[in-house]
Protein backbone atom coordinates (compact mmCIF):
# COMPACT_ATOMS: atom_id res chain seq x y z
CA UNK A 1 0.00 0.00 0.00
CA UNK A 2 2.94 2.37 0.91
CA UNK A 3 4.63 1.96 -2.53
CA UNK A 4 1.93 2.69 -4.26
CA UNK A 5 1.04 5.70 -2.33
CA UNK A 6 4.45 6.52 -2.96
CA UNK A 7 3.65 6.61 -7.11
CA UNK A 8 -0.02 7.94 -6.32
CA UNK A 9 2.30 10.93 -4.69
CA UNK A 10 4.33 11.55 -7.41
CA UNK A 11 2.23 11.41 -10.30
CA UNK A 12 -0.04 14.14 -8.26
CA UNK A 13 3.12 16.37 -8.17
CA UNK A 14 3.87 15.77 -11.68
CA UNK A 15 0.48 16.73 -12.33
CA UNK A 16 0.91 19.82 -10.14
CA UNK A 17 3.69 21.23 -12.03
CA UNK A 18 2.15 19.94 -15.70
CA UNK A 19 -0.71 22.43 -14.68
CA UNK A 20 1.21 25.04 -13.56
CA UNK A 21 3.54 25.24 -16.76
CA UNK A 22 -0.24 25.70 -18.48
CA UNK A 23 -1.29 28.44 -16.19
CA UNK A 24 -4.46 25.84 -15.36
CA UNK A 25 -4.37 27.23 -11.53
CA UNK A 26 -7.63 25.71 -10.82
CA UNK A 27 -6.63 22.00 -11.83
CA UNK A 28 -3.12 22.82 -10.52
CA UNK A 29 -5.10 23.82 -6.60
CA UNK A 30 -7.08 20.29 -7.06
CA UNK A 31 -4.10 18.12 -8.06
CA UNK A 32 -2.11 19.30 -5.02
CA UNK A 33 -4.97 19.31 -2.71
CA UNK A 34 -4.95 15.55 -3.88
CA UNK A 35 -1.60 14.83 -3.50
CA UNK A 36 -1.37 16.26 -0.16
CA UNK A 37 -4.05 13.95 1.22
CA UNK A 38 -2.39 11.16 -0.33
CA UNK A 39 1.28 12.39 1.11
CA UNK A 40 -0.77 13.09 4.88
CA UNK A 41 -2.41 9.99 4.50
CA UNK A 42 0.55 7.92 4.16
CA UNK A 43 2.40 9.57 6.36
CA UNK A 44 -0.28 8.92 9.06
CA UNK A 45 -0.07 4.98 8.01
CA UNK A 46 3.55 4.90 8.33
CA UNK A 47 2.89 6.56 12.00
CA UNK A 48 -0.15 3.43 13.09
CA UNK A 49 1.93 0.73 11.33
CA UNK A 50 5.37 1.30 12.72
CA UNK A 51 4.17 3.19 15.92
CA UNK A 52 7.45 6.07 15.58
CA UNK A 53 7.87 9.73 13.61
CA UNK A 54 7.95 8.84 10.03
CA UNK A 55 11.47 10.66 9.87
CA UNK A 56 14.38 7.74 10.52
CA UNK A 57 15.09 6.68 7.69
CA UNK A 58 15.52 8.75 3.69
CA UNK A 59 12.14 7.70 2.25
CA UNK A 60 10.07 8.65 5.47
CA UNK A 61 11.83 11.64 5.83
CA UNK A 62 11.37 13.08 2.29
CA UNK A 63 7.79 11.92 2.89
CA UNK A 64 7.53 14.43 5.44
CA UNK A 65 9.39 17.49 3.71
CA UNK A 66 7.31 16.90 0.07
CA UNK A 67 4.36 17.41 2.84
CA UNK A 68 5.54 20.22 4.49
CA UNK A 69 6.45 22.00 1.01
CA UNK A 70 3.43 20.68 -0.39
CA UNK A 71 1.46 22.89 2.20
CA UNK A 72 3.99 25.65 1.67
CA UNK A 73 3.61 26.14 -1.98
CA UNK A 74 -0.28 25.62 -1.40
CA UNK A 75 -1.22 27.84 1.67
CA UNK A 76 1.67 30.55 1.06
CA UNK A 77 0.92 32.74 -2.09
CA UNK A 78 4.15 34.44 -2.24
CA UNK A 79 5.02 37.99 -3.79
CA UNK A 80 1.40 38.62 -5.84
CA UNK A 81 3.30 38.81 -9.32
CA UNK A 82 5.61 35.80 -8.87
CA UNK A 83 3.35 33.69 -6.83
CA UNK A 84 2.97 31.43 -9.61
CA UNK A 85 6.48 30.98 -10.86
CA UNK A 86 7.29 30.37 -7.44
CA UNK A 87 5.12 27.42 -7.06
CA UNK A 88 6.46 26.20 -10.43
CA UNK A 89 10.13 25.93 -8.50
CA UNK A 90 8.21 24.23 -4.99
CA UNK A 91 6.69 21.45 -7.17
CA UNK A 92 9.86 21.10 -8.60
CA UNK A 93 11.65 21.09 -5.21
CA UNK A 94 9.45 18.45 -4.51
CA UNK A 95 9.68 16.07 -7.41
CA UNK A 96 13.75 16.18 -7.21
CA UNK A 97 12.90 15.21 -3.52
CA UNK A 98 10.79 12.23 -4.75
CA UNK A 99 12.99 11.08 -7.30
CA UNK A 100 15.76 11.14 -5.15
CA UNK A 101 13.57 8.85 -3.14
CA UNK A 102 13.43 6.48 -6.19
CA UNK A 103 16.82 5.25 -5.67
CA UNK A 104 16.37 4.02 -1.71
CA UNK A 105 14.18 1.21 -0.09
CA UNK A 106 10.70 2.55 -0.26
CA UNK A 107 9.30 1.19 3.11
CA UNK A 108 8.95 2.36 6.71
CA UNK A 109 12.29 2.34 8.90
CA UNK A 110 12.13 -0.35 11.57
CA UNK A 111 10.97 0.30 15.11
CA UNK A 112 13.34 0.86 17.80
CA UNK A 113 13.01 1.01 21.43
CA UNK A 114 14.40 4.67 21.30
CA UNK A 115 12.60 6.00 18.66
CA UNK A 116 9.61 7.38 21.33
CA UNK A 117 11.83 9.53 22.96
CA UNK A 118 10.85 12.66 22.91
CA UNK A 119 14.24 14.67 22.00
CA UNK A 120 15.21 12.35 19.14
CA UNK A 121 11.23 12.91 17.40
CA UNK A 122 11.68 16.62 17.95
CA UNK A 123 15.59 16.68 16.74
CA UNK A 124 14.27 15.27 13.45
CA UNK A 125 10.90 16.76 13.23
CA UNK A 126 13.25 20.26 13.73
CA UNK A 127 15.92 18.77 11.02
CA UNK A 128 13.46 17.91 8.37
CA UNK A 129 11.13 20.95 8.98
CA UNK A 130 14.55 23.08 8.55
CA UNK A 131 15.41 21.19 5.27
CA UNK A 132 11.90 21.85 3.91
CA UNK A 133 11.80 26.16 4.64
CA UNK A 134 15.55 25.73 2.84
CA UNK A 135 14.45 24.45 -0.18
CA UNK A 136 11.34 26.69 -0.28
CA UNK A 137 13.69 29.56 0.56
CA UNK A 138 15.81 28.43 -2.84
CA UNK A 139 12.25 29.15 -4.78
CA UNK A 140 12.50 32.46 -4.22
CA UNK A 141 16.60 33.18 -4.89
CA UNK A 142 16.06 30.79 -8.15
CA UNK A 143 13.06 33.69 -9.23
CA UNK A 144 14.89 36.66 -8.10
CA UNK A 145 18.26 35.32 -10.21
CA UNK A 146 15.93 34.58 -13.22
CA UNK A 147 13.67 37.77 -13.34
CA UNK A 148 16.86 40.70 -12.04
CA UNK A 149 17.77 39.99 -16.16
CA UNK A 150 14.07 41.67 -16.69
CA UNK A 151 13.24 43.76 -13.91
CA UNK A 152 15.39 45.54 -11.20
CA UNK A 153 12.72 45.98 -8.63
CA UNK A 154 12.61 42.39 -7.76
CA UNK A 155 14.24 42.63 -4.40
CA UNK A 156 11.72 41.45 -2.51
CA UNK A 157 11.96 37.90 -3.87
CA UNK A 158 15.88 37.96 -2.70
CA UNK A 159 14.11 39.12 1.37
CA UNK A 160 11.10 36.88 1.23
CA UNK A 161 14.28 33.87 0.66
CA UNK A 162 16.70 34.97 2.85
CA UNK A 163 13.85 35.40 5.77
CA UNK A 164 12.58 32.05 5.00
CA UNK A 165 16.34 31.10 5.16
CA UNK A 166 16.30 32.77 8.48
CA UNK A 167 13.85 31.02 9.68
CA UNK A 168 15.23 27.70 8.64
CA UNK A 169 18.51 28.62 10.46
CA UNK A 170 16.38 29.20 13.86
CA UNK A 171 14.76 25.93 13.05
CA UNK A 172 18.06 23.92 12.56
CA UNK A 173 19.37 25.61 15.57
CA UNK A 174 16.52 24.30 17.49
CA UNK A 175 17.18 20.65 16.52
CA UNK A 176 20.80 21.21 17.28
CA UNK A 177 19.34 22.16 20.96
CA UNK A 178 17.77 19.39 21.54
CA UNK A 179 19.89 17.36 19.90
CA UNK A 180 22.52 18.19 22.49
CA UNK A 181 19.87 17.65 25.18
CA UNK A 182 19.99 14.08 23.90
CA UNK A 183 23.72 13.82 23.70
CA UNK A 184 23.91 14.87 27.03
CA UNK A 185 21.16 12.31 28.59
CA UNK A 186 22.61 9.49 26.26
CA UNK A 187 26.29 9.71 26.19
CA UNK A 188 26.96 12.03 28.88
CA UNK A 189 28.60 14.97 27.22
CA UNK A 190 26.92 17.27 24.72
CA UNK A 191 28.81 17.17 21.65
CA UNK A 192 30.99 13.97 19.96
CA UNK A 193 33.41 14.90 17.47
CA UNK A 194 32.38 12.70 14.34
CA UNK A 195 31.04 12.66 10.59
CA UNK A 196 27.32 14.14 12.18
CA UNK A 197 28.85 16.46 14.04
CA UNK A 198 31.04 17.88 11.27
CA UNK A 199 28.02 18.07 9.48
CA UNK A 200 26.03 20.07 11.79
CA UNK A 201 29.22 22.61 12.09
CA UNK A 202 29.64 22.71 7.85
CA UNK A 203 25.63 23.66 7.68
CA UNK A 204 25.64 26.39 10.58
CA UNK A 205 28.66 28.15 9.20
CA UNK A 206 27.41 27.77 5.98
CA UNK A 207 24.58 29.40 6.41
CA UNK A 208 26.41 32.13 8.52
CA UNK A 209 28.42 32.61 5.27
CA UNK A 210 25.24 33.33 3.56
CA UNK A 211 23.79 35.44 5.73
CA UNK A 212 26.75 37.51 6.44
CA UNK A 213 28.09 38.65 2.46
CA UNK A 214 29.15 41.83 2.42
CA UNK A 215 28.20 45.11 0.17
CA UNK A 216 24.77 46.27 -1.38
CA UNK A 217 25.97 46.06 -5.06
CA UNK A 218 23.96 43.90 -7.73
CA UNK A 219 27.32 41.48 -7.72
CA UNK A 220 27.06 40.91 -3.76
CA UNK A 221 23.27 40.50 -4.08
CA UNK A 222 23.91 37.93 -7.26
CA UNK A 223 25.93 35.82 -4.77
CA UNK A 224 24.02 35.85 -1.58
CA UNK A 225 21.02 34.51 -4.15
CA UNK A 226 23.31 31.79 -5.21
CA UNK A 227 24.41 30.69 -1.86
CA UNK A 228 21.50 30.99 0.03
CA UNK A 229 19.82 29.42 -2.93
CA UNK A 230 21.98 26.48 -3.13
CA UNK A 231 21.91 26.39 0.92
CA UNK A 232 18.88 23.86 0.48
CA UNK A 233 20.47 21.26 -1.65
CA UNK A 234 24.05 21.41 -0.27
CA UNK A 235 22.11 20.41 2.93
CA UNK A 236 20.35 17.70 1.26
CA UNK A 237 23.26 16.58 -0.12
CA UNK A 238 24.58 16.15 3.48
CA UNK A 239 21.88 14.35 4.55
CA UNK A 240 22.09 11.69 1.21
CA UNK A 241 25.58 11.08 2.04
CA UNK A 242 24.94 10.79 5.73
CA UNK A 243 22.21 7.88 5.35
CA UNK A 244 24.44 6.22 3.02
CA UNK A 245 27.50 6.10 5.01
CA UNK A 246 25.17 4.91 7.97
Amino acid sequence: MIVKSYYIIILLYILCFSFRVLSLGRLEFIACIAALIVNGASLLFIYLSTGHFPGFNVFESFLFMTFILGLLGVFLKGPKDYADKIRLWVWLDILILLGLTLFFPKEPAFSMYNYGYIYIILFYIFRYASLSLMLYSSAYYVQFIIQREKDERTRLLSQQGRNFLVLSAVIFLMSEYVGIIWCQKGWGDFWMWGMTFFQSTFIVLYLMLAFHIPGKAKSSEDIKAVFGGLAGFAVLTLTIVRSLLG
